[in-house]
């Protein structure tokens, strides 16, 4: 079995890597047409197309799509090449098996279109299934959820509501465990009405989860999510959990690409040695043990455990894990270790125990978007929660109803004003906003210089070893400081002096 991202196997296809130096430059959404043109068969005549075409997808003859409504014409295009849609011989064709749901349409600003989905059935002579079980979420989150996506038109699933999971349908109350152990809500949908303000509304919100962390046993933040609209409301969430000793993550603070890490290179030339080997698991665990233990060698690790729910206790060869690691560490970001806060668009395929959705902004679509697009996003946003799911809401809601069985609406708990914390701002700077010539205008003997030498492994005060390709920039531009001032400058006069300028 073949596992991958339609930008990958369009990868595999072209022969391109996302190992390579310039991975991420790449041009993927062309990179995908060129696959599509070669699986296609363009400029050939029918027989080296068809020869051609077999070569390319391996005698493969089942296809699988998940998320099948996220994509957009470039995918849709590739899927529809591999399985061979416009082949007349219906041997040469893949049976493909496609699952989406259009109630979670929500990339349509990214170029995603649910025709896709809506069209599958006219394109493939396909038979719809309805898959309305639900394995996540408790029964009075289902039905609040059912109720907001219901005043959506033009819907597939009209007349299939989603349903708790049979399983649990006969012994789970509807609202979970928190129906017998919260005494406020028991686990219904809670509509909390706080003043405006995105800072008010950032203190009720944790608030709420602080109190239900008093009820639960063995609480965990890093199974908690707040989801907002837009990222500027999660701001004043941060500071106010951060002020209460929270630990918190934000989902758009990425790390830095993880294939050119040090630890990652490391990594990858010790599993490189010998290119004939097959290696597994224990092999690779082996490997990352070796090297000096840090937050970047526990990612690595998280990369093996990934890599072991696909391979199990089977062996691969050195290329393919090369590229697999090249793949997945595009995308790579790591278990969650606190309160994570988000917007709805990057909830997408998560889930938590316990999820605070803010309110402001569900009502206006984006570009491009459908009158519809703010409701799909917002459910989206409330079928993330397991256990506990809370709304806030300044007046009526935009799609919450005030009451019913499963929402309970009441005022959120909010402290003394005077207890609240300052506001703050956070930037988070990229590697464009960071200053690494200013070292080489400070004055000779400055403890830097000496941290600097300790740093790359060189005891020769007037020379930096791996760090001396920073000088070749001071140089290079011909910046002019005084050669008394600045040791690092005449280190790099004396190294590049001879390098054409």
């Amino acid at each position: 079995m073949t596992v991958s991202t339609c930008h990958a196997m369009a990868m595999r296809l072209v022969g391109a890597s996302f190992a390579g130096s310039q991975a991420e430059s790449r041009d993927f959404d062309g990179i995908v047409m060129e696959a599509v043109r070669q699986l296609n068969g363009e400029g050939l005549s029918k027989a080296e197309a068809e020869a051609q075409r077999e070569t390319l997808i391996q005698g493969y003859r089942w296809i699988l799509v998940d998320e099948y409504r996220d994509i957009g014409p470039e995918e849709y295009a590739l899927i529809a090449a591999v399985a061979g849609r416009t082949i007349d011989d219906e041997d040469m064709k893949l049976s493909l098996f496609a699952v989406g749901d259009d109630d979670q349409n929500i990339y349509a600003f990214a170029g995603a279109s649910v025709k896709f989905i809506r069209q599958f059935e006219q394109d493939y002579r396909a038979k719809p299934e309805f898959l309305i079980e639900n394995y996540r979420s408790t029964r009075h989150i289902i039905e609040a959820s059912n109720t907001v996506i219901a005043g959506a038109v033009e819907r597939m699933k009209l007349g299939h509501d989603i349903t708790i999971d049979r399983k649990r349908r006969k012994n789970s109350p509807g609202g979970g465990v928190l129906e017998a152990c919260d005494p406020v809500g028991h686990g219904r949908v809670q509509l909390l009405q706080c003043p405006p303000g995105d800072r008010m509304q950032a203190v009720a919100a944790v608030s709420e989860l602080q109190r239900l962390a008093e009820l639960q046993p063995g609480w965990n933040w890093s199974r908690t999510a707040i989801i907002a609209r837009n990222w500027r409301q999660l701001a004043p969430v941060r500071a106010f959990a951060e002020a209460q000793g929270i630990p918190v993550e934000m989902a758009n603070e990425s790390l830095p690409s993880l294939w050119r890490l040090r630890e990652m290179r490391q990594f990858i030339d010790r599993i490189r040695r010998d290119r004939t080997r097959v290696l597994g698991v224990t092999d690779l665990l082996d490997v990352v043990n070796d090297m000096q233990r840090n937050r970047w060698t526990d990612l690595i690790a998280e990369g093996i455990a990934a890599l072991a729910q696909e391979i199990g206790t089977g062996q691969v060869s050195v290329p393919d894990l090369v590229e697999w690691f090249g793949e997945w560490a595009r995308d790579a970001r790591g278990e969650q270790r606190g309160l994570l806060l988000m917007t709805a668009h990057r909830a997408k395929a998560l889930e938590f125990d316990d999820v605070v959705i803010l309110n402001g902004g569900w009502e206006r679509p984006s570009r491009n978007e459908d009158f519809d697009a703010p409701r799909r996003l917002f459910y989206v946003a409330m079928t993330r929660a397991r256990r506990s799911l809370a709304v806030m809401t300044q007046g009526p809601h935009a799609f919450v109803p005030a009451n019913g069985d499963n929402i309970l609406r009441r005022h959120a708990t909010l402290p003394d004003a005077r207890d609240l914390p300052p506001d703050r701002t956070y930037l988070m700077p990229d590697m464009s906003q960071v200053f690494i010539d200013w070292s080489g205008r400070l004055r000779s003997g400055d403890r830097l210089f000496g941290a600097c030498s300790r740093a790359s492994g060189c005891t020769c005060p007037r020379s930096l070893g791996p760090t001396r390709g920073l000088f070749a920039r001071f140089w290079k531009t011909r910046t002019r400081w005084p050669r008394s001032s600045c040791r690092f400058w005449w280190c790099a006069r004396r190294r590049f002096a001879r390098r054409p300028r």
